[in-house]
């Protein structure tokens, strides 16, 4: 673990490796003498393809945001001197929010010598009608119901879902508003669910570290859950209870220094938990866990360099992304004095670091990870993981992105109801959703990108894939051999929603398993969200 985490370090010191920023096309010092936005609608009527009927409509039902809106985000105001990075960095946060499809700043100098600076913005589509249809290691799943991620153009969020796993069913509210009171980015959230034999919810006021110059962040949460859980007798399940548990905590973070070149911070945090068990009627209990009260202290930060370019074809379609190349170190601390949970009374610590950097050069990304995480309770050290991982995309092809992941997982002495599992639901195509269990495991994909179509009927954007998936977990009983690798083989179509603020394709894949799968045929379909991997 130690040799990966030097290697990342002596790798980012290669003077060839990242490629820089862009130069700015201003000199910075200037003031600013003017600042304007452009909010612009999610279809552009002024354009001659999209001035037909069915856009004007679309239009006419979508409420454009409200400039207040754009004007909360910028961090640069009029009588400032004109920071490039800032306009930068405003840019990329403007296309991070879920109702903003694109977002560019252009800055012009004046006879007299000021700056004047226009924020155009371009909606995304907001309202979903929620219609989900999914098939993965032969369980179907559907959801229904609406959402809006920008409220009357406010920039408020509020779903009403309903979504079936196969025979199980359950029901989400959430409401997210991120300018509560009319604060900027002071940010409040709700949410609630409900299933058969579950039901959640949760409520969160927090002021985060939303640009590299913010000094403080602070924020606050409470939760509160029923559901039913397994016991154990060492690794086998031997009954269910039924589980209340409660949760809340408080967490503050300041800058050790504020720079758009780098971000030093150092967060501080309190959370209390508490949780119940009871008997279940009918079912057997096993043994049933002591009431358990935990104490966490939090410590952490994060040192990270900000050298962010903009790519396409990476993870999109046809949307720019942003993606920094700088080097990231995140380490976490948390400590219980006295913990009482699952018969054991004592005092718990749980350290954790991560470890990222990325790379660009000639058309091609290289994504880097690595992170451990552990748990010392009584003297003993359990439940111990160690990670590592590589993304590689060569975007630079006509139409065409090749795409490579690879990832491993050691653990030691893992909590029985929580191993290390691989299948369809982790990026083993063609396998049970979650068919292997272990504390070691492996992954290799492999993905040819390939986009058929770029904004049919300026709504959609159509691709197809060819994959090849290997990897395996092994338990903790069994040696590691390669000639356990599971592998597979298919082929897919990716369909994204153009005038979406994250322009995520679905992927409908169909796999072929080139081992035993457990199942009657190795054929396997599975429509589900996103790309199957990725930085």
């Amino acid at each position: 673990m130690r040799t990966l985490t030097l290697l990342l370090l002596c790798v980012h010191a290669m003077p060839l490796a990242a490629a820089r920023r862009a130069k700015p096309s201003l000199p910075s010092g200037l003031v600013i003498a003017s600042i304007k936005v452009e909010s612009h609608n999610v279809f552009d009527t002024d354009f001659p393809p999209e001035n037909k009927a069915l856009y004007r409509a679309a239009n006419a039902i979508h409420i454009r945001t409200r400039d207040a809106v754009i004007e909360r985000e910028l961090l640069f105001a009029v009588g400032d001197r004109y920071d490039p990075a800032l306009v930068a960095e405003t840019e990329r946060n403007l296309r991070g929010l879920s109702f903003v499809r694109r977002a560019e700043a252009e800055a012009k100098v004046n006879k007299d010598g000021t700056v004047d600076v226009v924020v155009r913005t371009y909606d995304s589509w907001t309202l979903e009608v929620v219609a989900n249809f999914k098939r993965a290691g032969g369980v179907v799943n559907t959801k229904a119901g609406l959402s809006d991620h920008n409220l009357l153009g406010y920039g408020k969020t509020f779903s009403a879902v309903y979504s079936r796993d196969g025979t199980a069913s359950s029901e989400n509210v959430v409401w997210k508003d991120p300018q509560f009171l009319g604060k900027k980015h002071l940010e409040f959230s709700m949410s609630g669910a409900s299933a058969l034999e579950s039901r959640r919810c949760a409520v969160s006021l927090s002021r985060p570290f939303y640009a590299s110059v913010a000094r403080a962040a602070l924020g606050s949460s409470i939760t509160y859950g029923e559901d039913n859980i397994s016991t154990y007798s060492g690794e086998t399940a031997v009954g269910t209870v039924h589980r209340r548990l409660g949760e809340a905590g408080i967490n503050y973070g300041v800058a050790i220094a504020t720079s758009t070149e780098y971000t030093r911070h150092l967060k501080f945090g309190v959370l209390a938990r508490r949780a119940d068990y009871h008997v279940i009627p009918g079912r057997s209990p096993g043994a049933i866990p002591d009431t358990e009260h935990l104490g966490f202290f939090q410590l952490g930060g994060d040192w990270e360099e900000l050298d962010f370019i903009k790519a396409r074809r990476v993870q999109k379609f046809t949307h720019d992304e942003d993606y920094n190349l700088g080097l990231g170190v995140f380490p976490a601390l948390e400590w219980a004095p006295y913990v009482r949970a699952m018969t054991i009374t004592g005092s718990r610590i749980l350290p954790s670091i991560t470890v990222r950097k990325a790379f660009s050069w000639s058309e091609q990304l290289l994504f880097l990870r690595t992170g451990y995480s552990s748990k010392y309770s009584n003297g003993g050290n359990g439940n111990r993981l160690a990670s590592a991982s590589a993304t590689y995309f060569l975007h630079g092809l006509p139409r065409q992105t090749l795409a490579l992941h690879s990832a491993l997982d050691h653990g030691w002495h893992l909590d029985a109801a929580a191993p290390l599992t691989l299948g369809e639901a982790s990026g083993l195509r063609g396998y049970g959703l979650s068919q292997f269990a272990g504390n070691r495991r492996f992954l290799f994909n492999v993905e040819d990108r390939i986009y058929v179509y770029d904004e049919l009927f300026r709504l959609i954007d159509i691709g197809t894939v060819a994959f090849f998936d290997s990897g395996y977990v092994w338990p903790s009983a069994r040696s590691v051999r390669l000639g356990d690798l599971k592998s597979s083989v298919g082929l897919g179509l990716r369909i994204a929603p153009t005038r979406s603020s994250a322009n995520d394709p679905v992927r409908i894949d169909m796999a072929y398993a080139l081992s035993d799968n457990g199942s009657r045929s190795r054929w396997s379909l599975s429509i589900q969200a996103g790309q199957a991997f990725g930085p």
